[in-house]
């Protein structure tokens, strides 16, 4: 289990690192059933202030996708495709980082701590 600390993620290829400073370690991993979610595999992501994540390696290998109300950039690595990591809507002071992208870290170790968001009805839709 990871607990408060700096950890690395990167992309399947390795050609993006980043290292990721989480004050509470894996205390809350969010499960979210939007459409660009749902559709990456049931992806699951755990929020991190913007100051805590650094890009080590790759920045030429980060493709950026844009959709909806274009407040929630999407990072992809340009080489293997996964997704890892994007800005949230929720709390624009953060990044949402997948999980399955930290080394070592299976998300079937954390089932007591994933927490469904809605994000089909995410409150920053417009009607």
């Amino acid at each position: 289990m990871i607990k408060k600390g700096k950890v690395r993620a990167s992309c399947h290829c390795g050609s993006i690192q980043l290292d990721v400073f989480l004050p509470n370690g894996l205390d809350k991993i969010i499960r979210c059933n939007c459409s660009i979610c749902s559709r990456g595999k049931g992806f699951a992501m755990i929020s991190a202030p913007l100051q805590n994540v650094k890009i080590i390696e790759g920045e030429k290998s980060i493709a950026e996708y844009i959709f909806n109300t274009a407040t929630a950039p999407h990072f992809f690595c340009i080489v293997c495709g996964i997704h890892i990591y994007h800005k949230s809507r929720t709390n624009p002071d953060s990044y949402c980082i997948n999980v399955a992208c930290i080394n070592g870290v299976d998300v079937r170790d954390y089932t007591d701590v994933v927490i469904n968001f809605d994000g089909i009805n995410h409150p920053s839709d417009v009607s």
